[in-house]
């Protein structure tokens, strides 16, 4: 019983490593940057070498590892609530008391970085609070449609058809593209402390306007109903569910991305302009964000039904030492990246 209790949080952990060193490759992608950047920053890299990184990119990496943490993140939040919930009149209070801490080390977070997501999981945590009390089947359906950006992609719509425009002010885009640039560039650290701070508001309005922030909460819930089914307590008894699931995700990932390589095969074989074609990139997005969420899902379960195996434990287990430490973990990876690609560091 021992051994199967210290198997379930070391794959867990690993898990939880796992998604971490995702985040850290989806960073180092793109210079540790985490807001636009100068169009003549990417015309650098416009041969065939960055072409295939930038499809890899794109199809395993982009999207995918936040989710993935945050289906982790939601599942250790679900296990704090249950494990503070034996004395109910301090329930609350503790519980809000722990998101406060971690909203203050958020927030110093962002001074240093304006891409930290630990800001974002403590409004995120309350409305987990809020909904303790759905049921198993609500919290499920919730969390699909949550997971696929359901709401943002019926805002989109809805906005559409209002404005008729899918318009961006381009101008707009490169002037902060260019200030932002210059911030990496040539900051120093009080320069780029004023000017993350200054950016708080516009980070929550990206994550509303891109549907990420429906796409975290979907997955903090995914993870809460893994935790309340306690699939990562009964490991062995719940193994089939977890093949199903695998296999399930990955027909869906598939059936998605034939979708939208086929939007694009069909646009460039009839020269339709779907690219300019803002009902075609909505279709297309919504292939994209099933494809995301479904792999995602087939990331993890594929990983659990991996450690299954001696073999892949090997492997795998190595990076629970990185999950344990999560919270550490991430922030030295901003640190990290900071000081390799800013002109506070090396400047690479």
């Amino acid at each position: 019983m021992q051994q199967l209790h210290k198997n379930r949080l070391i794959t867990v952990d690993a898990l939880r490593g796992f998604a971490l060193l995702g985040i850290m490759l989806a960073h180092f992608i793109y210079w540790y940057t985490a807001g636009p950047l100068p169009q003549e920053m990417y015309s650098k890299y416009q041969g065939i070498g960055a072409t295939i990184a930038s499809i890899f990119t794109e199809l395993f990496v982009s999207g995918k590892f936040f989710a993935f943490f945050s289906f982790l993140f939601g599942l250790s939040f679900y296990l704090q609530m249950r494990g503070l919930e034996h004395d109910q009149k301090t329930f609350i209070s503790r519980y809000a008391w722990r998101l406060i801490l971690l909203m203050i080390i958020g927030v110093l977070h962002h001074a240093m970085w304006q891409g930290d997501i630990l800001s974002i999981y403590v409004p995120l945590g309350f409305v987990l609070l809020a909904m303790r009390k759905l049921s198993n089947m609500w919290i499920l359906i919730l969390g699909i449609l949550l997971a696929i950006n359901v709401p943002g992609k019926v805002y989109e719509a809805v906005n559409f058809l209002v404005t008729k425009t899918g318009a961006t002010n381009f101008d707009s885009f490169a002037n902060e593209a260019k200030q932002y640039n210059d911030i990496i560039v040539k900051g120093n650290w009080p320069t780029i402390f004023k000017y993350n701070l200054s950016r708080f508001i516009n980070k929550f309005q990206f994550q509303i306007d891109s549907g990420r922030i429906y796409i975290t909460l979907g997955f903090f819930m995914l993870g809460t109903y893994a935790g309340r089914k306690k699939w990562f307590e009964n490991l062995e008894d719940i193994r089939p569910t977890i093949k199903k699931i695998c296999k399930r995700s990955a027909l869906i990932m598939v059936i998605a991305l034939v979708g939208g390589l086929g939007m694009f095969g069909i646009d460039a074989a009839f020269k339709l302009g779907w690219q300019q074609n803002p009902i075609a990139g909505f279709i297309f997005s919504i292939f994209y964000q099933v494809y995301n969420a479904a792999m995602v899902v087939f990331f993890i379960s594929g990983l659990t039904m991996l450690m299954y195996r001696s073999s892949w434990q090997k492997i795998f287990y190595p990076m629970a030492s990185v999950g344990k430490m999560a919270l550490t973990s991430y922030i030295a990876q901003t640190v990290f990246g900071l000081l390799l690609f800013y002109g506070v560091g090396f400047g690479l």
